[in-house]
């Protein structure tokens, strides 16, 4: 037997050896395409090149010199009041509840993830059922969030956490909020999160609100550097709606045309940026880190790049190679996100030179930035919905016995539904993935050819300036759908 061939047999033993690994977001059961891959891609690109091409013979004229790109854009909307005033406390007292509740379950209910409601509350409830709710309706974390809740609550008690202790860094900007969700993102691909683990990230993470309300006060610290408030904040500027408080106390709707709060107020630092790339290229590695093809990268590809290591001495390999494996896995995550942004600067720097403009990439890079987010979430949605589909289903079963002891208090008759796989229609599934991809990207095809209306001062530079970020929406579809087609290791 060659080396070779060989080396191949000891690769394929050492991938038998590797625990089997879970579908957490996916479903393993294959489709076949009811029509060749291409023809789904060439439809989405048509469609977005043709939304291109609308836009710009139909759009407006440049509304702002380049002198003004950044600044906000006019206000048309129109408020209305908040009513009944007892709602938003009621909300404010319910979100302390769940809190209280997600934490409490994870110490005394069972440690089966499936089985402890803890687990669906935070990661599906939370995380995705409210922004996607946030998308539509508005930031409504703002209106409910727990931790400033319980901030307010021991100012009330005689606490002064209003006044900053420490003086915020200037150059720190929103990194910490940035490093706080790729932890998150961490936490859920490479930790296994059990409920009791979740309930102490959860008093970690409240433990780390609280000293940093403290020290650089209430005001700076949510809107900075705290996690949660920057994530919902972001995803609620896609909604036609915006949540406004007065000086009395009142709280009022603010409607206003759908996706503009992308266009106005662009974000000040380029941490923001980041935080939004590493939303989109988050759930682009979710998607992929999992797949036959990354895992195949790394033994077929990086397999001769490692060899040299480890030479004849197969138990030596067999330790190094799933210790780079793992390490590999990891990187990626770390990794994705300044490929993103890198990418992302490129295109804008072809958007600068073919509209000969004299705005700086950091400025563009900012003016254009909201623009990604419709993608964002329609990704986001994409990627997640077998997950929703199943977990929408065994939610009943959830909460008849949320803490896993064998309770039944919605007097459900069986458990059985609980331990099986819900009914998938793989082909509305994946019909529905590739329409919320199309639409997210047309969205941003949109959005972007309206902060170039008022980033640019004449039409040529608003159609030269989006001919590359049209490609980057372009790829970002291409990619988009080609990794949800590909199969799971």
């Amino acid at each position: 037997m060659n080396r070779g061939a060989g080396l191949r047999k000891f690769v394929a033993f050492l991938l038998g050896l590797m625990p089997a690994l879970s579908f957490a977001h996916s479903f393993s059961a294959p489709y076949i395409l009811p029509i060749p891959f291409w023809i789904y891609v060439y439809g989405c690109v048509a469609t977005l090149v043709v939304t291109f091409a609308v836009l710009g013979v139909f759009a407006g004229s440049p509304v702002v010199s380049t002198a003004s790109a950044a600044g906000p854009a006019p206000d048309s909307a129109k408020d209305v009041l908040l009513k009944p005033r007892w709602l938003v406390p009621a909300l404010r007292s319910a979100a302390v509840g769940l809190l209280v509740f997600c934490i409490f379950a994870g110490f005394i209910g069972t440690q089966d993830p499936a089985r402890n409601l803890n687990v669906t509350l935070f990661w599906v409830i939370f995380l995705l059922g409210l922004a996607y709710l946030g998308a539509l309706i508005g930031d409504l974390y703002a209106l409910t969030d727990p931790w400033r809740t319980l901030v307010e609550c021991l100012e009330r008690a005689g606490l002064d956490l209003a006044r900053a202790r420490v003086a915020y860094p200037q150059g720190l900007g929103y990194w910490p909020a940035f490093l706080f969700y790729l932890a998150l993102i961490w936490m859920e691909l490479f930790v296994e999160t059990t409920p009791r683990t979740l309930s102490i990230a959860l008093l970690v993470y409240s433990a780390i609100v609280l000293a940093g309300v403290a020290l650089f006060g209430k005001a700076t610290w949510f809107l900075k550097a705290d996690l949660f408030s920057n994530y919902f904040r972001l995803i609620g500027k896609l909604a036609p709606v915006e949540y406004v408080g007065t000086p009395g106390g009142e709280l009022r709707l603010r409607f206003r045309k759908p996706f503009a709060g992308l266009v106005s107020d662009p974000p000040q630092h380029v941490s923001l940026v980041l935080l939004v790339l590493c939303m989109l290229s988050s759930t682009a590695y979710d998607a992929i880190y999992d797949t036959q093809y990354w895992t195949a990268f790394f033994w077929q590809n990086l397999l001769s790049v490692l060899q040299p290591l480890w030479g004849t001495d197969l138990a030596k390999a067999q330790s190094l190679l799933m210790t780079s494996f793992l390490v590999y896995r990891k990187v990626g995550l770390l990794v994705f996100p300044f490929l993103y942004l890198a990418v992302y600067f490129l295109a804008l720097l072809a958007a600068r030179l073919l509209s000969r403009s004299a705005i700086t990439l950091r400025a563009l890079a900012a003016a254009f930035c909201y623009s990604l987010l419709p993608i964002v979430v329609a990704y986001n949605f994409a990627h997640y919905y077998t997950f929703l589909v199943a977990q929408a289903q065994a939610l009943r079963w959830l909460l008849t016995d949320p803490f896993g002891l064998g309770w039944n208090l919605l007097g459900l008759v069986s458990e059985v539904e609980l331990l099986q796989d819900p009914s998938l229609q793989m082909g509305i599934i994946w019909h529905t993935q590739v329409v919320v991809i199309l639409v997210g990207h047309i969205a941003s095809v949109a959005v972007a050819h309206q902060v170039a209306l008022r980033v640019f001062s004449t039409r040529r530079q608003v159609i030269a300036s989006q001919l590359p970020l049209l490609l980057l929406m372009v790829a970002y579809t291409m990619l988009g759908l080609w990794i949800l087609t590909l199969p799971l290791a």
